[in-house]
């Protein structure tokens, strides 16, 4: 067996048009990676202004929390003596959740709006960890 009959048998075709592919391939990779490689070398150039951007982009907007005043009703001065009740029922430090549970079992009116209002007036302090 000689000649393009031996290439036959022995899937010698097959393989250098696979070689041809990989070797084509890896030439036109290389060929789009130095056609960009200046922008590359741009970007590090100018690493800081990029990181700067990222940073003002990933990171979360400083608003400040805008400051509300609570006008204070007479049905709100009895919904804090209400709640003042059931705190002092409470063991201390007493949980919102559970204060919530029982005004909502007790059937006081709106006890999340109340207690967030309570917060805010700062009738109701957190404690800190």
């Amino acid at each position: 067996m000689n000649g393009f009959e031996a290439i036959s048998f022995y899937n010698g075709w097959n393989i250098s048009a696979t070689g041809i592919g990989i070797v084509f391939t890896a030439l036109c990779t290389l060929s789009f990676i130095i056609s960009q490689l200046h922008k590359a070398l741009t970007i590090w150039e100018k690493r800081e202004e990029y990181i700067k951007k990222a940073g003002k982009l990933f990171s979360p907007p400083k608003k400040a929390a805008p400051h509300r005043k609570i006008k204070v009703s007479e049905s709100f001065n009895e919904s804090a003596r209400q709640f003042h009740v059931l705190i002092q029922s409470m063991k201390d430090p007493f949980s919102l959740p559970k204060l919530i549970k029982l005004a909502q079992k007790i059937d006081l009116g709106r006890p999340h709006s109340t207690v967030n209002d309570l917060l805010t007036a700062g009738l109701i302090v957190l404690e800190k960890e």
